[in-house]
């Protein structure tokens, strides 16, 4: 007897210390997280007739640049293969020229007095609303998703870079574009398993406006492409 009592004591405990330093395992619906994406960004141009010629020459002389887009999201997961997302994100948005040649009038003989491009960046305040369907489910989940963001105009930067000799300038300002800017966005990825509490995201994502960046003879509608990088919390 004294033996059976002892035996139980000693399972008790194991139970007790083992469970005290097992990771918990969450129930919650809702996780936190903080993401950075690096973003190739560009612009689609859309003219009225008498404005084509305006686009083509744009569209020879303009290419795409870097940007990027980060911040934190709120994931909301009531179902086992959907999830909702939003969440509150600062992105560097546009596009910049090719390096051209710069010429004196002035000259005669009509050669290039310099070289130089423009980098023309968009900042905003996004707020997306995307849905997460779930293909897989593991340690690995597999998803695909879709939404729209709303981005609010916060500023621009135009940088005018000449090559020799090497010198920057720079044009700030706050008030020459649409203060709201409608996308939708399509994307899809993984989540890995780090913990019971905590995933690492890696999603590429497209996002493309739905609405012009001026209402302008030549609308530009502003799009990316990138890949989000994210660790999500589980409350």
């Amino acid at each position: 007897m004294k033996t059976k009592i002892t035996s139980l004591l000693f399972i008790l405990v194991s139970s007790v210390v083992f469970g005290q330093t097992a990771e918990p395992v969450s129930s919650s619906n809702v996780s936190i997280g903080i993401s950075f994406s690096p973003d190739y960004c560009y612009r689609s141009l859309h003219p009225k007739s008498s404005y084509q010629l305006g686009t083509e020459f744009r569209d020879t002389m303009e290419v795409a640049k870097l940007g990027y887009t980060t911040g934190l999201s709120l994931l909301y997961k009531p179902w086992d293969r959907i999830s909702f997302e939003t969440g509150l994100y600062f992105s560097d948005k546009g596009y910049k020229t090719k390096v051209m040649d710069l010429y004196d009038i002035n000259q005669p003989t009509h050669l290039a007095v310099n070289r130089a491009k423009t980098i023309y960046h968009y900042y905003y305040l996004d707020i997306p609303i995307k849905l997460n369907y779930y293909l897989l489910k593991g340690k690995v989940d597999l998803f695909v998703s879709a939404g729209v963001s709303a981005n609010i105009y916060l500023s621009s930067r135009t940088i005018f870079k000449l090559e020799d000799p090497e010198e920057t300038q720079t044009i700030s300002s706050s008030g020459d574009l649409s203060q709201l800017n409608m996308a939708v966005l399509i994307g899809g990825g993984v989540d890995y398993e780090i913990s019971n509490r905590l995933n690492l995201r890696i999603e590429p994502i497209f996002r493309h406006a739905i609405t012009p960046v001026v209402d302008a003879p030549i609308k530009e509608y502003q799009y990316s492409a990138g890949a989000n990088f994210g660790l999500h919390y589980t409350l």
